[in-house]
């Protein structure tokens, strides 16, 4: 039996243990929190008193006496997370929900900080996928029409589908009937900066356009690089996850494409990203840039920030709250503004995740207690109000706004908060049909990343995306694996009518 940890249990580099073997070469660095005592003396998990789906699932083992329930073997749920910045809130949750529910259900909560979607594919292969895992676009993606993801939907009780029914939103979560997640919360991309280091270097104000962006990016280099400071920083150990925060939000402010596509014409069109990406490339040059950034992940990176030593970064606005009050606990003052465009250019609003869910594993044997968990924990109004309130992530639930009172972070930064500026996006063809859009060659993340530090001509490179995914979105039609879409008179500034 493996071992069970009463507290926060770390894997990662050297020190990462093996974790059903078959996952031990995977998962290079990440972090395991397992919130049970010793499998010989576990603990019980307690209902919600504001359950909304009370009744949905069945406990284990309800005819049994109380002695009996006690003594019987409980049913274990296997949560994994991809979130650090809300880890010490969850795992109070948790833990409490162990300690006093009656339902002889017992929750193994874990996080893992990196090469999440790995780990879950690499699980599913092994027939040793979690019973939950939170719900992350890629992740998603990859495995619907896989089976792999149930459906919640019949599960869902009158009561839940009214308090959640504007988290449930057709062609995001719910898909030809069926819902796959209930997102709680919303987040997209903003430029975070310190306020310290643009006062030091003279800047009375964050970048209203790219270009003065990447002008006070290479200032503070200038200036204070002496001091090991420098202006901006990528997480570009990733490309993908850098600019799936970054630059794929500016190309919708400014250009209206989504990861390339125009709806209107039904083709993908990354030519016009010309311009944004020699900025880009400046940005990440030695003259703007915190030295390595092609080999720094996210983490350090916010490391590096906490300590007052990066003057601007993009990530996301539901995070960052948490990780600085929480995870790594900064001292200097940070701000926070919409991400510039060239010449402040706006022809798009600028898209917003709709996030916070959980995706369940539809080949469970633990289906009905991971659904019970999951509403005891996670979905009472209470756990969302408190949540928020607490700066742990922006809620798109009305009866948790109804009832919250925002964190004093949110009301000293505005733009935290998604706004009459942000939509949700339509799924492109690529995104739409992940497991059918085969591109032949780099994707556009791992391209625009070769022309930033390698030796791809960026118009060059350009018409050569352009063209691989227009191939490879044709020969999916052609074979008829990808739906066309085409959207008449499609407006970006609205783009989720």
């Amino acid at each position: 039996m493996r071992k069970r940890y009463a507290k926060t249990h770390v894997k990662g580099g050297n020190k990462m243990k093996k974790m059903k073997k078959l996952l031990a070469m995977v998962l290079v660095i990440a972090l395991t929190m397992s919130l049970a005592t010793a499998c010989s003396n576990k603990k019980e998990e307690a209902t919600s008193t504001t359950d909304p789906t009370q009744g949905a699932a069945q406990s284990t083992d309800s005819n049994e006496s109380k002695d009996d329930t006690q003594s019987a073997e409980k049913t274990k749920v296997v949560i994994w997370s991809k979130d650090r910045h809300d880890a010490d809130f969850i795992t109070q949750k948790v833990a409490e929900y162990n300690e006093t529910n009656t339902d002889n259900i017992e929750v193994d909560f874990q996080i893992y900080t990196d090469n999440f979607q790995q780990a879950i594919d690499m699980a599913f292969q092994s027939g040793e996928a979690p019973d939950m895992f939170s719900q992350e676009t890629k992740v998603f993606e990859s495995h619907l029409g896989s089976g792999r993801i149930a459906d919640l939907a019949p599960m869902m009780d009158d009561n839940f589908k009214t308090t959640f029914a504007a988290s449930i939103i057709p062609g995001l979560n719910e898909i030809d009937g069926k819902i796959y997640y209930v997102p709680v919360t919303g987040t997209t991309g903003r430029l975070f900066y310190n306020k310290n280091i643009f006062e030091k270097a003279g800047i009375a104000n964050p970048p209203a356009t790219f270009e003065e962006m990447v002008a006070d990016a290479k200032l503070i280099t200038e200036k204070l690089s002496g001091e090991g400071i420098y202006g901006f920083a990528s997480n570009m150990k990733n490309p993908a996850s850098a600019l799936n925060r970054s630059l794929l939000y500016q190309v919708q402010r400014q250009l209206g494409l989504q990861n390339g596509y125009n709806f209107t014409t039904g083709q993908f069109d990354f030519t016009q990203y010309a311009d944004l990406l020699a900025q880009w490339k400046e940005l990440l040059s030695q003259s703007a840039a915190f030295p390595g950034c092609e080999s720094l992940d996210i983490d350090p990176l916010r490391t590096q920030f906490a300590a007052g030593k990066i003057g601007m970064y993009i990530s996301f606005t539901h995070a960052e709250p948490g990780v600085y009050k929480n995870q790594f606990p900064m001292t200097e003052e940070w701000g926070v503004v919409q991400i510039p465009t060239l010449g402040g250019q706006v022809t798009g609003a600028q898209g917003f995740v709709a996030n916070g869910g959980y995706l369940f594993n539809a080949e469970s044997k633990n289906l009905d207690a991971a659904w019970k968990a999951y509403n005891s924990i996670f979905m009472n109004i209470d756990f969302q109000v408190e949540y928020y309130e607490a700066g742990l992530g922006i809620s798109i639930v009305p009866a948790v706004i109804e009832k919250a009172k925002p964190a004093q972070i949110y009301i000293d930064n505005k733009d935290l908060l998604i706004g009459t500026t942000d939509a949700i996006w339509p799924r492109n063809p690529q995104d739409a049909n992940a497991t059918a859009f085969v591109l032949e060659g780099m994707d556009s993340n791992a391209t625009f990343a070769s022309m930033f530090y390698g030796d791809t001509d960026i118009a060059t490179g350009l018409q050569d995306l352009t063209d691989r995914y227009n191939a490879a979105l044709k020969a999916g039609i052609d074979e008829g694996t990808i739906q066309p879409i085409v959207k008449s008179g499609f407006d970006p500034m609205n783009p989720s009518k």
